[in-house]
C-alpha cells in the first residue's frame, strides 16, 4: 500500500497527542485491570501509528498490535512499539484462550462486514482473562452529521453501527456487563444551562462511541463498578430534549409578553389608522405632484421644440448672412477690378505721354545738338559770352538798360521799313547776333507769333543755314513766350 492512508488519518483523525488525549478517556476501565493483572498481555486489532500501544505501554502491560498498512507500522516501529504486519482478525484467532488482560480495535468495526464484527466479539471473548475488557470504537451515527456526511469521508468505510446494535453483539456473545461510551462531544454542551440551537441538536451528539464489554464481571469484585455505572457523552435524544425546554420556555416568555400588549395593539391600531389617513392624504399630494410634474414634463418639450426652432431659425440666418456677405465681397471685388483696369488704363495713358514727352526731349536734344555744330553757333560766340556777362547779377542794370535801348531801336526801326529790312539784312549776315537779338526785339513788339516772311524775303527762298537760324528764332521766341506767361 503507498501512504494514502496514513496522510489522510494525519489529516482528518488528528495528531498523535490529541489521539493519546482521547483514549486517555478509557483509563477508569483499563486502570483497575493494570492493577488486577500488572504486566499482563494485551492485543489492539487495526493498531495505525500506535498510539494505544504506547498508552498500554505507559500504563504497564505487555501491548502487541497489528495492521495491513506498512505505512502505518512504520510510525510504531520508529517508537519501537510492538507491531506486526498482517490480518489482525486472523492473528485474534491464533492466540491462545485466557492469554489476554484487554483486546481493542479503534475504528475498525466499521472497515469490516458484520460478520467479522461478530468473530471479532467472540474471538475475544475466549482469549480475555476473567474479568478482562474488550474495547470497541467506532464513529456515533446518533450525530446526524457524522452519520450523513462525516462517516463517509473515509473511503474504506463501509457502513455505521448503531450502538444498540453493536453492544447487543457483545451481549449475544457472552460478555457479562456492557457500557456504551461516547466520546468527543463538545465540552461547552457538557453545561446543562447552556444556551442549545438547532445545529447543536444536529452535529453535537457524541461524534464517537465505544462499548466496553467485561467477561466475568463478578471475578473483579466492585473495582470497575465505578466506570460502568458513570455516563458518558451526549446523545440525540438528550440534546433534542434540551432543545425543546427551551423552545417551550421561550414560547412561554413570549406570551408574557404579548398579554400585556393588547392595550398596545389597540393604540397601535389607534395610530395605524391615522397613519392611514395621512398615507390617503399623501397619495393625493403625490397624484398632484405627478400631475404638476407631468405638465413640467410636457412645458420642457415644448421648451425643447421652441428651441429646436430658435436653432434652426439660427442656422438659417448664419446661412443668409455668409450668402449676403459673400456677395458683398464679390461686389466691392468686381469695383475694385474695375478701379484696377482704369487705374491700368491712366497707367497706359501716362506711360504713351511719357513716352512722346520723351520723344519731344529726344527731338528738341537733337536740334539743339544741330545749332551746337552749326557754324552761326560759333560765329555768334562772342556776342553770347557778351550776352552772358550781360546776364550776369553784377552787371543786371546795364544789362535791362542795353535790353531797354535795343527794344526802342527795335520799335523806331519797325516804324520805318526801309530801316527794318536795313536791320534785317545785316542780322541774316551775322546769324548768332541775330538768334540773340530777335527775342528781345519780338518780345517787346509782338502779341503774337511773328511773321515767317520779313519784308520782300520769304522763308521758302532761305537756304540751308538760314533756315536753322530761322528755326532756333522761332524756338527761342516761344520759350521766351512761355516764361512770360
Amino acid at each position: 500500500m503507498d501512504s494514502f492512508y496514513r496522510a489522510f488519518e494525519d489529516r482528518y483523525r488528528g495528531s498523535r497527542e490529541l489521539i493519546k488525549s482521547r483514549l486517555a478517556k478509557y483509563v477508569p476501565f483499563f486502570q483497575p485491570l493494570a492493577s488486577l493483572y500488572p504486566g499482563a498481555k494485551t492485543f489492539d486489532l487495526g493498531c495505525g501509528r500506535g498510539e494505544w500501544l504506547e498508552l498500554m505501554s505507559e500504563a504497564g502491560f505487555a501491548p502487541t498490535g497489528a495492521d495491513l498498512d506498512a505505512d502505518m507500522l512504520e510510525a510504531c516501529r520508529e517508537r519501537n512499539l510492538p507491531a506486526i504486519q498482517g490480518d489482525a482478525i486472523e492473528h485474534l484467532a491464533s492466540l491462545e484462550s485466557s492469554s489476554c488482560a484487554l483486546i481493542s480495535a479503534f475504528h475498525v468495526v466499521e472497515h469490516v462486514s458484520f460478520e467479522q464484527i461478530r468473530r471479532i466479539v467472540g474471538e475475544a471473548l475466549r482469549v480475555l482473562l476473567p474479568g478482562g475488557l474488550l474495547i470497541l470504537e467506532t464513529p456515533n451515527p446518533e450525530n446526524l452529521a457524522v452519520a450523513t456526511s462525516n462517516f463517509f469521508l473515509d473511503p474504506s468505510h463501509q457502513k455505521p453501527i448503531p450502538a444498540l446494535l453493536l453492544s447487543f453483539v457483545a451481549e449475544h456473545a457472552g460478555f457479562d456487563r456492557v457500557k456504551v461510551v461516547r466520546l468527543q462531544e463538545s465540552p461547552e454542551l457538557r453545561n446543562a444551562a447552556a444556551q442549545i440551537h438547532l445545529l447543536d441538536v444536529v452535529g453535537g451528539a457524541s461524534p464517537d462511541y465505544a462499548i466496553v464489554a467485561q467477561k466475568d464481571a463478578d471475578s473483579t469484585q466492585g473495582a470497575f463498578d465505578d466506570a460502568f455505572a458513570a455516563n458518558y457523552g451526549l446523545t440525540l435524544a438528550a440534546l433534542a430534549s434540551r432543545y425543546d425546554a427551551k423552545l417551550e420556555s421561550s414560547v412561554a416568555q413570549l406570551g408574557a409578553r404579548i398579554l400585556p400588549m393588547g392595550d398596545r395593539l389597540q393604540s397601535v391600531e389607534g395610530r395605524l389608522g391615522i397613519a392611514e389617513g395621512r398615507l390617503q392624504l399623501a397619495e393625493g399630494r403625490l397624484q398632484l405632484a405627478e400631475e404638476r410634474f407631468q405638465f413640467a414634463d410636457e412645458q420642457r418639450a415644448r421648451s425643447e421644440r421652441l428651441l429646436q426652432d430658435m436653432e434652426s431659425r439660427a442656422l438659417r440666418a448664419e446661412d443668409l448672412a455668409r450668402q449676403a456677405s459673400t456677395q458683398v465681397v464679390e461686389e466691392q471685388l468686381h469695383h475694385a477690378e474695375d478701379r484696377y483696369q482704369l487705374l491700368e488704363a491712366q497707367l497706359e495713358r501716362t506711360e504713351a505721354m511719357l513716352r512722346d514727352a520723351e520723344a519731344r526731349v529726344q527731338q528738341a536734344n537733337a536740334h539743339l545738338q544741330a545749332v551746337y555744330r552749326s557754324t552761326s553757333w560759333h560765329v555768334t560766340a562772342p556776342m553770347r559770352w557778351v550776352s552772358l556777362g550781360l546776364r550776369g547779377k553784377a552787371l543786371a542794370p546795364a544789362r535791362q538798360a542795353v535790353k531797354s535801348t535795343l527794344q526802342s531801336g527795335a520799335r523806331y526801326a519797325s516804324s520805318r521799313p526801309w530801316l527794318r529790312q536795313l536791320a534785317v539784312t545785316v542780322l541774316n549776315r551775322m546769324p548768332r547776333a541775330k538768334a540773340r537779338l530777335v527775342p528781345i526785339v519780338a518780345a517787346s513788339m509782338f502779341t503774337q507769333p511773328v511773321d515767317t516772311n520779313i519784308g520782300s524775303i520769304r522763308v521758302e527762298d532761305l537756304d540751308e543755314h538760314a533756315n536753322r537760324i530761322h528755326a532756333t528764332l522761332i524756338a527761342e521766341f516761344d520759350r521766351s513766350q512761355r516764361e512770360k506767361n
